[in-house]
C-alpha cells in the first residue's frame, strides 16, 4: 500500500484552517513501482482538453467546502477557501453515473482506497499536498501585491494541479483587482485524472472567484431575488454563504452563479482551460502554445514519470530565444542573475523573461524520487551517449529559490532551461 504522510489535513479543528503537520513518506507496494509507463502508453490516458461546460454541467446542486490557512513570509494573510473532501465523496456515492477507472473500479472505489495512489489511474490529486503551500508562499515573495499587474498577458500552466492551490492563490489576486477585458490571462490547469477536475479543481476554481470583489455583482442580485421571493410559498430560496474564507459553508450552484463566474472570466480577462491525461501526450500546439509560468509541486517523487515531467516542463516553457539587451540569450545570461540566498531576493524573479518552478520535498522514501534525483534529470539527463558516442547536453540548471530546513525539508526550484 502507499501511503503518504504529508498531505494538509482535510478536517482540522483550527477555526481559520488546516494547519501543515510534518510528515514523512511510507514505501509504497512493489506492485506499484514501474506503473508510470503503463500510464503514459494507455490510450485512454491520453492528454486531452476537458471543455469548461462540460466540468460546470457535472456540478452538484451545492457542495460545502473549509478554510486553508497559507503561512507565509510576508505576513500577508491569504486564506484559501477548498471543497471538502468528504463532500465531493457523496457526489460521487448520489451519482447515478458509475464511471469505471481502470480494473474494474468506479470513482467511489478509488475515493475509498486507502492507498493516496493508484498508479496509473488515480495521482493523488483530491488532496492537498505540503509543497503546494511553499509554492504560494513563493509566489507571493515573487508577486507581492503585483500579481494581477505581473501577469498581464501571460499564459500560465500549472502541472499535476489536483486542488490547485498555487493556481487559487493567483486566481484570487486577479479577481481582487480592478477588471479588465484585456488583461488576457491564461490560466491552464492540468491533472492526470479528469475525476480531480470535475470534483475538486473546479470547485476551488469557483470559491477562489466567489471570495472575491468579482462576484459582488452576483451575490447583490441573487440576495434581491430572494428578497423579492420571500412571500412566495412554492420558492425555497438557497442562501449564500458569507464572502469570508475563514469560515465553513455550502455554496448553492445555480445557472445564475455559474453564468455569473463565466462572465466574470470575460470581464476579468481570465481564459481558463483544463486538461487531463498524461504528461508525455501533452499537445503544446493544441493548447495554444508555450507559457510564460509553469508551476507544478510533489510531482518528483517517482523516478519513472521524470522524464516526462521533465521534457513536459521544457516543451511547455516559453522560452526566449532573443530575450537580452544585445540580443541574445543564453544559459549563463540566465543564471548569473540567480545568485539567490534568501526569500529576499525573490522579487527579482518577477522581471524574469519566464518562470519554471517546482515544488517539493528534499527526499521521497522509499518512491526513489527526490530533489537531487530531479536536479539529475534536468542537469545531467544522460551521463553516458546519446548512441553517437556524444553525451547529452545539460537540459538547463536548476536553483533553490525557497528553502524548508527545519523538519521535513522542502525547496522551491526555478529551472532555467538551455537554448542551445
Amino acid at each position: 500500500m502507499f501511503k503518504f504522510n504529508f498531505d494538509v489535513h482535510e478536517i482540522s479543528d483550527d477555526p481559520v484552517g488546516a494547519s501543515v503537520s510534518d510528515g514523512d513518506v511510507s514505501a509504497p507496494d512493489a506492485s506499484h513501482a514501474d506503473s508510470h509507463m503503463w500510464q503514459d502508453q494507455s490510450p485512454e490516458n491520453r492528454s486531452r482538453e476537458i471543455s469548461i461546460q462540460d466540468l460546470l454541467s457535472a456540478l452538484p446542486q451545492t457542495f460545502s467546502f473549509s478554510p486553508l490557512a497559507v503561512p507565509l513570509a510576508s505576513k500577508r494573510n491569504v486564506v484559501i477557501a477548498r471543497r471538502d473532501l468528504f463532500d465531493a465523496r457523496f457526489q460521487v456515492i448520489t451519482s447515478d453515473e458509475a464511471v469505471e477507472r481502470g480494473e474494474g473500479r468506479s470513482d467511489l472505489d478509488f475515493l475509498d482506497a486507502p492507498s493516496d495512489l493508484v498508479p496509473g489511474v488515480y495521482e493523488g490529486g483530491l488532496k492537498t499536498w505540503e509543497c503546494s503551500l511553499d509554492l504560494v508562499d513563493c509566489l507571493d515573495g515573487i508577486y507581492g501585491t503585483t500579481v494581477a499587474q505581473r501577469l498581464r498577458g501571460k499564459r500560465l500552466l500549472e502541472l499535476g494541479c489536483g486542488t490547485a492551490i498555487p493556481s487559487l492563490y493567483l486566481l484570487q489576486r486577479i479577481f481582487a483587482a480592478e477588471p479588465s477585458q484585456d488583461a488576457k490571462v491564461h490560466v491552464h490547469l492540468q491533472d492526470y485524472n479528469d475525476l480531480v477536475l470535475r470534483l475538486v479543481t473546479l470547485p476551488n476554481v469557483i470559491l477562489a472567484w466567489y471570495m472575491t470583489p468579482a462576484s459582488s455583482a452576483f451575490r447583490t442580485n441573487t440576495s434581491a431575488t430572494v428578497h423579492d421571493n420571500t412571500n412566495d410559498l412554492d420558492v425555497e430560496p438557497e442562501p449564500l454563504p458569507p464572502v469570508d474564507p475563514t469560515e465553513p459553508g455550502e455554496l448553492p450552484v445555480t445557472p445564475a452563479l455559474t453564468a455569473a463566474f463565466l462572465e466574470s472570466l470575460r470581464e476579468y480577462g481570465v481564459q481558463l482551460k483544463f486538461f487531463s491525461g498524461s504528461w508525455s501526450t501533452f499537445d503544446i500546439k493544441k493548447a495554444g502554445g508555450p507559457y510564460d509560468v509553469v508551476l507544478t509541486s510533489e510531482t518528483i517523487y517517482r523516478m519513472d514519470s521524470l522524464p516526462s515531467l521533465v521534457d513536459l516542463m521544457q516543451r511547455a516553457t516559453a522560452v526566449p530565444r532573443h530575450g537580452s539587451r544585445d540580443g541574445t540569450f543564453s544559459l549563463a545570461d540566465s543564471t548569473s542573475r540567480l545568485s539567490l540566498t534568501d526569500k529576499v531576493s525573490l522579487p527579482h524573479l518577477a522581471g524574469e523573461p519566464y518562470l519554471c518552478l517546482v515544488a517539493a520535498k528534499l527526499v521521497y522514501f522509499g518512491v526513489g524520487g527526490g530533489v537531487k534525483e530531479f536536479i539529475q534529470a534536468v542537469e545531467h539527463p544522460d551521463t553516458t551517449s546519446d548512441g553517437n558516442g556524444m553525451a547529452r547536453k545539460p537540459r538547463g540548471v536548476v536553483r533553490t529559490v525557497w528553502e524548508r530546513v527545519h523538519g521535513v525539508k522542502r525547496s522551491v526550484m526555478q529551472v532555467v532551461w538551455n537554448t542551445a
